[in-house]
């Protein structure tokens, strides 16, 4: 199959200075493609995703939580 892209001029000057184009990029695609998949079976679970960014804008520390987390368990 052949594929046509439009890439940056200063990228596509690097590209075509590697000694076989077709294999770099061929070796680039999959390695992206492993990648995406892995990061899509690396969800986070809803509970935990709700998490995210939860206190963020507020004026809790560090040090506020290392003391929370001492008063509890220890």
């Amino acid at each position: 199959m052949q594929l046509a892209i439009d890439l940056p001029d200063e990228l596509g000057r690097q590209v075509l200075q590697h000694p076989n184009v077709q294999e770099f990029v061929k070796t680039a695609i999959e390695r992206l493609l492993l990648e995406e998949k892995a990061l899509q079976q690396r969800t986070i679970p809803p509970k935990t995703h709700s998490l995210i960014g939860l206190i963020s804008g507020s004026d809790i520390e560090e040090a506020d939580y290392k003391r929370h987390l001492e008063s509890k368990y220890l």
